[in-house]
């Protein structure tokens, strides 16, 4: 596949995550300064699912491929890039902070079935880092696709 078509792919995944992320970082917030959320349930249950499902993957990769490098063969180049930079991104301690980056992922995971307390505080921090990591990917994205401007 060619270069242009992967960056287009890569795009409209990371836009839809970040779509996701961002409604479920507005609703933790409102949460915890206790004001009401007009997002659907079902919105913010759709949110969680999918900012998990793609967590865990990530997740996974990172792992996979911190044992054995040759764990990406058959994952698509701007996939893999993400996950070069997330495992970066895990030893930039000055600018990733969060028990995302510092921790196991998994408790990240598990946080988002029950954020409340010091937890929901942790999550955000973890989720906001997250959206800047993103954000970082899709800029490259947005460079393959529209060039330099």
């Amino acid at each position: 596949m060619e270069t242009k078509q992967l960056a287009i792919q890569s795009f409209e995944r990371g836009q839809s995550i970040l779509e996701r992320l961002n409604k479920l970082l507005i609703h933790l917030k409102l949460s915890q300064k206790g004001i009401s959320d007009q997002q659907s349930a079902e919105e913010i249950k759709l949110a969680k699912a999918t900012v998990k499902a793609f967590l865990s993957k990530l997740s996974t990769l990172v792992s996979s491929n911190e044992q054995d490098a040759s764990a990406l063969t058959g994952v698509d180049g701007r996939y893999r890039t993400l996950v070069h930079k997330f495992a970066e991104a895990k030893n930039r301690s000055s600018r990733y902070r969060s028990a995302l980056f510092r921790k196991d992922p998994n408790i990240v995971l598990t946080m988002l079935d029950a954020p409340d307390g010091d937890d929901a505080s942790k999550l955000i921090e973890s989720l906001t880092e997250f959206r800047s990591l993103l954000e970082d990917h899709l800029s490259s994205d947005t460079r393959e696709l529209i060039g330099e401007l």
